[in-house]
């Protein structure tokens, strides 16, 4: 498998290398013409000139794995490849875009077959056998309208004929094994912020082609969405889970196939149709926070503010998900702007309270008590200073210690007067710190 990636790559570099007479300088940023594709590979070349034209506009895909505008694939798993390639030309309508499949026949690199389809460009192309016959049906995004207005189609490639199974608006698009069955699905998102429409949908495989076998609606007041991620729920079963922008703030979206339906157990499906469940800070995803192999939702909770009149300031509580109860794993004090976080123990969960230093890139963490509402003395302090500062000597030091530093920032802690009575230590700071990323 490793030696048929590394073929597949070389493969792909040589070809994109070596198309020169397509039009290949604007979408390198005007690199120098490359030399006419030789040898062995030339073959290729004339196979795609032949139906294209040595003019072709070659497109290349946006997103995904795949990024070359000639993708080799050995779809049938027989060990030789065959070539997909993505054009326009100049004779065609602005809106008209090929797949052209070019394949190894006596010997010879031949084009077998050519589709047209109305786009403007390619955002995604990924290959996955859908109806577990050993063979891999071919998948594209296509840009019909910019990255507005987007379509999916569903190709198989059998007896040298590429033939469209599917053509479905999109978001985003997954494949996956999403209800365990041993066949892989297509997971479709499709989200239309303007009219307020958000769902999903389950295509699958059957004997008259591409169907669609499950779908539900999904939070109408998203503006925007990641792409799904598969994972599992903490109780193992699979799910997709889809981080989502709304108004203010953000959301995750987890579905799971249960008896045949797709199911979206966060969706407030009573009262306002919306998922406010997971609701958080926009900048805040999904993430395997303490690396149990299991997807953690960032979700808000409120924390004091050392200022009585200061903004709102939240803890955020990492929850893992089973399907009906979220459970909190982690809790941590989230610094978005300087990019790190601090673990929060138990023990400390609701007796801290936060000075936020904007301007000076500090903050202070007070003890706190909650019951009276009085807040107690400074714990520490964590900083972040330009690293070249910090170096050379410029920033009083004081007794702040270094907990980490990226190539232009360090993150400093300095202890307060309060830290003894609670243990804390500069050690138990570096050990609780993390940067976001």
């Amino acid at each position: 498998m490793r030696l048929k990636t590394s073929i597949v790559i070389l493969l792909a570099i040589c070809i994109c290398v070596a198309f020169c007479g397509c039009d290949f300088a604007q979408n390198t940023d005007d690199m120098v013409s490359p030399p006419e594709l030789t040898g062995d590979m030339s073959p290729i070349a004339e196979a795609l000139y032949a139906v294209a034209g040595a003019d072709c506009d070659l497109k290349y895909p946006a997103e995904g794995t795949h990024r070359s505008a000639i993708i080799l694939e050995d779809i049938n798993g027989d060990g030789i490849f065959e070539a997909f390639a993505f054009y326009s030309t100049s004779g065609d309508e602005m809106t008209t875009m090929h797949i052209n499949v070019i394949c190894q026949s006596d010997g010879k690199w031949v084009s077998v077959s050519d589709q047209t389809i109305v786009a403007t460009g390619v955002e995604k192309v990924d290959f996955c056998d859908l109806n577990g016959d050993g063979i891999e049906e071919i998948l594209v995004g296509w840009d019909v309208n910019g990255a507005s207005e987007k379509q999916l189609s569903v190709f198989t490639f059998l007896e040298n004929t590429l033939a469209q199974q599917l053509l479905q608006a999109y978001t985003s698009f997954l494949c996956c094994d999403i209800d365990s069955n041993g066949t892989n699905e297509i997971f479709v998102h499709v989200l239309n912020a303007s009219e307020k429409t958000n769902k999903a949908i389950i295509y699958s495989y059957n004997e008259n082609g591409m169907a669609q076998t499950a779908g539900c609606v999904m939070d109408g007041s998203v503006k925007s969405a990641a792409n799904p991620v598969l994972s599992v729920l903490s109780n193992g079963q699979k799910a997709v889970y889809i981080d989502e922008i709304k108004g203010v703030g953000a959301v995750t979206e987890v579905l799971y196939v249960s008896k045949g339906e797709l199911i979206n157990p966060l969706l407030d499906n009573d009262v306002s149709f919306e998922n406010n469940s997971t609701l958080r800070a926009a900048s805040l995803e999904i993430k395997d926070i303490n690396q149990d192999g299991i997807l953690e939702i960032p979700i808000a909770a409120e924390l004091p503010n050392a200022v009585s009149d200061g903004e709102k300031l939240y803890y955020t509580n990492w929850c893992s998900f089973n399907g009906e109860k979220l459970s909190i794993k982690l809790v941590t004090i989230v610094n978005t702007v300087d990019g790190y976080y601090l673990t929060v123990p138990n023990s400390m969960v609701g007796y801290v309270a936060v000075y936020k230093d904007i301007e000076n890139h500090e903050r202070k963490f007070y003890h706190y008590d909650s019951a009276n509402a009085v807040l107690g003395k400074l714990l520490f302090t964590v900083t972040a200073v330009d690293a070249d500062e910090w170096d050379s000597g410029d920033f009083n030091r004081g007794s702040k210690v270094e907990l980490s530093r990226t190539q232009d920032t360090v993150f400093l802690a300095e202890l307060g007067e309060g830290a003894s009575a609670f243990a804390i230590t500069t050690d138990v700071i570096i050990d609780a710190f993390y940067l976001v990323n």
